[in-house]
């Protein structure tokens, strides 16, 4: 590992930034919204170098290699299945209210009605991520559920991905990868539908789409490039440290940090871990700074009482111990490992059966509240110089006086 000071960290991650990806992806952006089917077919010739591709998957395809998926990663991804159900399950939110005389206000949650899903397959064929994202849907009761990933394997989506997607039951799915898939979603053409929102991770180029669609589409989050820091005191297991450290630098462009406020952790791991970065604090004090501005997609607190700084950390998700790496958030801890990048744990959350509800309030009121209300209501807009807006009050406080 490259030791290095807080100020050269700052400079590495800026370098990470993918902004420079946008200029490249408006012009993808544009010939999906122009040219539809055609501008697909032409990306994916282009970017995946596959001919003839049928670009949403042919129904016996994907009932094929739902029957041929392994059977000992079918038992696995169904106890997968239930570990991640179970925790969304937990995360459905009541509706709630408060009522008085003649008024009443309730807030009410309800899932989107389109949800594009996508799943990259670039480097690996990430059949996880197709638990972790279609499995919170489906809770939230999103009635429409698509799916696309690149055709990356000799043309084709991955079977791997295709049986899985098949056991939980999504029919419709797209051999389209990349910012193009999620132009595709936000615009619609004349195979892939337009959704109400996209979820799923992928490369700078999928998260410059997803900047720049923003509004069009519901965006889940930026989720890039994937992060680990690791904080440890010097109490941490050092094999588990490496062995964390290089399972998240293995992914493409995949970030790993060790902060640790032991100058001898930091030689001995310094020499022992091939690639990333490793930083000494003085203390947990500027150990903790260090880790929010950074505010990691996957943080590790490997140290004596990890609970002391449970709530002053920023990261997407915190694993607590030597024995919750990150990569038990993966598989099967039961959040979704659809997690905030590039700092932006700052803001956002990750993926959750939140992702696919919105929320609006219902407001009823009666005559009687304009008896009670109704003049001091008028006061705001007289003071906005609103005339309208105090009319619309006005008039039904006059006619609940009748």
């Amino acid at each position: 590992m490259e030791k290095i000071s807080f100020g050269k960290l700052k400079q590495a991650l800026e370098a990470r930034d993918d902004s420079g990806a946008e200029k490249r992806v408006v012009s993808i952006i544009e010939a999906v919204r122009k040219n539809g089917d055609r501008a697909l077919i032409k990306f994916t010739e282009e970017f995946d170098g596959a001919r003839n591709v049928s670009l949403k998957v042919p129904a016996k395809e994907l009932a094929y290699a739902g029957k041929k998926i392994d059977r000992e990663v079918l038992k696995v991804v169904k106890e997968a299945e239930k570990r991640i159900k179970k925790y969304h399950d937990g995360q459905i939110p009541e509706k709630f209210d408060f009522k008085e005389k003649d008024f009443s206000v309730e807030y009410i949650f309800s899932p989107v009605e389109k949800a594009g899903i996508y799943i990259p397959a670039g480097q690996s064929p990430l059949v996880s991520t197709a638990l972790m994202t279609v499995i919170p849907a489906q809770v939230a009761g999103v009635k429409k559920i698509y799916a696309a990933s690149p055709p990356s394997c000799k043309g084709k989506v991955h079977p791997l991905i295709l049986g899985v997607l098949d056991y939980l039951g999504i029919k419709d799915v797209f051999a389209v990868g990349g910012a193009q898939s999620i132009a595709a979603f936000a615009y619609g053409t004349g195979t892939v539908p337009a959704v109400d929102i996209i979820a799923g991770p992928g490369n700078k180029y999928v998260n410059a789409a997803k900047r720049l669609l923003c509004g069009k589409v519901g965006i889940d989050l930026l989720a890039g490039p994937s992060e680990l820091v690791v904080f440890s005191d010097g109490s941490g297991n050092a094999d588990f440290i490496a062995a964390d450290i290089e399972a998240q630098i293995e992914h493409t462009d995949g970030l790993g940090i060790v902060v640790t406020t032991s100058e001898k952790e930091g030689r001995l791991l310094s020499g022992r871990i091939k690639g990333g970065y490793i930083l000494v604090a003085k203390n947990i004090k500027e150990a903790v700074e260090i880790i929010n501005y950074i505010a990691p997609e996957h943080l590790q607190v490997m140290c004596r009482n990890p609970h002391l700084i449970a709530s002053i950390v920023i990261a997407g998700a915190v694993f607590f111990g030597d024995y919750s790496p990150a990569v038990l958030g993966d598989y099967f801890a039961g959040p979704s490992h659809v997690l905030p990048t590039g700092r932006a744990a700052r803001f956002s959350s990750g993926l959750s059966v939140y992702t696919f509800l919105r929320s609006h309030a219902v407001i009823s009121a009666g005559a009687g509240f304009y008896g009670r209300y109704g003049k001091m209501m008028e006061v705001l807009p007289q003071a906005e110089r609103l005339s309208c807006h105090c009319n619309s009050i006005n008039i039904r406080r006059r006619k609940a006086a009748k």
